[in-house]
């Protein structure tokens, strides 16, 4: 057993397990345990770089940042694998009617179903072609056909091959007209994908506003707002009250009294921290129901946080130098 081996059986099996489906989705043809224990060895000489130089240049303590960096990048190796899983997956679901099409055509033509499957193994069916291939070669060796068929889901995350798959299994113990049935069940999933696209063109709108809303909308109602903290204190600063007095004032207030605040002491650097946070927790949570109105998977809106996030990023400090630009006489002047 070798170095990576050994380490991968310290990982909980459950992770293993996850990993190795996510290979054989994507025709990864590795020892599972080799792959966790790469993934843990250098995973963790990474994150404990990463959290060094943050603990160094930045002050944040290594025990907190290390296991959050090592989580974030075994969780990236994982949603990786995941999403190539998914693409094979929702291209295999755009050619299935027309696979299905193709192999009733054969049968009917009087063809035997393995000599239907080879036969519509064609190239532009990629992944597919080379399971329907493989599944042609199993059943000619003596396999039944149930099981050569039921295997293709094992390694194509579809669900809705999934589903295919199994009607077609049915119907084939059934002993019904199996190519009338792949007929009929290509018909339904071009209707299906219709239906789909359609449901897309939609909700389109909506994914528009939650972008318009957390890319745009967010960074300048926060930019301008912390801005103008900023103004307000240099303002009050320079109106010549002491500390002490500004503070009796502030005790006064009617407003603080029936609020219960003795004191409100807000600074632009403070008001700046707030909005960035408040702006990073809205890009990806908006992310994330942009997914959910996508597809219907939350994991699906991780792909449109980088996007969100730079556009809001950017356009908040752009905004605040303009402002600085434009109103900056407003702090110099005490207007």
């Amino acid at each position: 057993m070798g170095f990576y081996q050994r380490i991968g059986t310290i990982i909980p099996p459950f992770i293993v397990k996850a990993f190795k489906k996510e290979m054989g989705y994507i025709g990864w043809e590795a020892q599972e345990l080799s792959v966790v224990g790469f993934i843990f060895i250098f995973g963790t000489i990474l994150s404990i770089a990463i959290a060094a130089n943050l603990q160094i240049f930045l002050a944040l303590p290594i025990i907190a940042t290390f296991p959050l960096i090592l989580l974030g990048f075994s969780g990236g190796i994982y949603y990786w694998l995941n999403t190539v899983a998914e693409t094979r997956g929702k291209f295999v679901d755009k050619i299935l009617p027309d696979v299905l099409q193709l192999i009733s055509s054969n049968m009917k033509s009087g063809l035997t179903t393995e000599r239907a499957l080879l036969a519509s193994a064609r190239p532009e069916f990629g992944i597919f072609s080379e399971e329907l291939k493989l599944a042609s070669g199993k059943v000619m060796a003596g396999e039944r056909i149930e099981t050569a068929l039921t295997d293709i889901t094992t390694r194509i995350k579809s669900p809705l091959l999934e589903r295919t798959m199994w009607l077609v299994v049915q119907g084939i113990r059934s002993g019904g007209e199996v190519a009338d049935l792949l007929s009929q069940l290509a018909d339904d999933l071009r209707e299906e994908n219709a239906l789909k696209e359609e449901t897309k063109a939609e909700v389109s709108m909506y994914i528009m506003l939650i972008f318009f809303g957390a890319a745009i909308g967010a960074p300048v109602l926060f930019s301008i707002s912390s801005y103008i903290v900023g103004v307000l204190n240099v303002q009050t600063s320079q109106i010549g009250l002491s500390p002490e007095k500004l503070k009796e004032i502030t005790q006064q207030s009617s407003i603080t009294k029936i609020i219960g605040i003795p004191e409100i002491s807000i600074t632009e650097e403070f008001a700046t921290m707030y909005a960035l946070l408040a702006l990073g927790v809205t890009c990806f949570f908006s992310s994330l129901i942009m997914g959910v109105i996508n597809s219907g998977k939350e994991k699906d809106g991780i792909r449109y946080m980088p996007i969100v996030g730079i556009i809001a990023l950017a356009l908040f400090f752009i905004i605040r130098i303009v402002l600085a630009q434009v109103l900056g006489s407003l702090k110099l002047l005490g207007m």
